[in-house]
């Protein structure tokens, strides 16, 4: 007999997270048409994470947008290909589009020096999404865009940019680091769909670092309460039993 939450789960459309042992603990991925945030300190993997979903997405013929606001569109192909994830071909497929969001950052923070802020912290990708005919996106990450914004208007800015990809109906990756979370109050997990924490900590019985994920929400979907333990290999992120 199938239970009431299994028949909610199974309703949601799913796009595959490029790791099979996450997507079987999430419902099958993650919900597609909806935003997930990810969270998570340096080194924890979170760009590697993005990868894993970008490919994913690309070699089911998905078209994906990537911005990527602390790394050149070179460095992301040679991180690609390093991990045995190339995206060379994808692109000339027209199936992805690196965003040099870096760019553009550096020229809003020249142009800001002395005078007021922008009316739209989230105005360069906002805009690109519109012009956009792709159906998943990555934004890695949000918190390049932020500068000295207010609790309050960060929320508001936040809920708009997950407002218009909800609009487009685009499957979103939005990562987020620690440092910008903890200091907006994690208030961006009340605006997404899902979200997942990735960290490292001291394993208090071995004394060893361990990279864990915590699978905070995912709306309609029944999920692990317990920590996710992961490694990260030469090819990516690989979750252990």
């Amino acid at each position: 007999m199938v239970s009431p939450r299994s028949k909610c789960s199974d309703a949601i459309e799913r796009i595959s997270s490029g790791l099979g042992e996450l997507d079987s603990l999430i419902g099958g991925g993650y919900p597609k048409g909806k935003t997930t945030l990810l969270t998570g300190g340096p080194g924890t993997g979170k760009t590697i994470m993005a990868m894993h979903f970008v490919h994913q997405a690309c070699k089911s013929g998905e078209k994906c947008l990537y911005f990527t606001s602390e790394e050149s569109p070179e460095e992301i192909r040679l991180h690609s290909k390093q991990l045995k994830m190339p995206v060379e071909d994808f692109e000339a497929a027209k199936l992805l589009k690196i965003y040099p969001a870096l760019g553009e950052r550096m020229k809003e923070v020249e142009w800001q020096r002395g005078k007021p802020i922008s009316s739209n912290i989230f105005k360069h990708p906002i805009d690109t999404i519109a012009r956009s005919d792709a159906s998943t996106i990555v934004i890695d990450n949000i918190g390049a865009y932020t500068m000295d914004v207010t609790l309050g208007r960060f929320r508001e800015e936040i809920d708009y940019l997950i407002h218009k990809l909800r609009e487009k109906g685009m499957t979103g990756l939005v990562i987020c680091d620690e440092t910008i979370d903890t200091r907006y109050n994690s208030v961006a997990l009340y605006s997404v769909y899902g979200a997942i924490h990735m960290m490292k900590r001291e394993n208090p019985f071995t004394g060893n670092m361990e990279r864990l994920m915590n699978v905070v929400k995912m709306r309609g979907t029944k999920t692990p309460l317990d920590y996710v333990k992961y490694n990260i290999t030469d090819c990516g992120i690989e979750i252990t039993k």
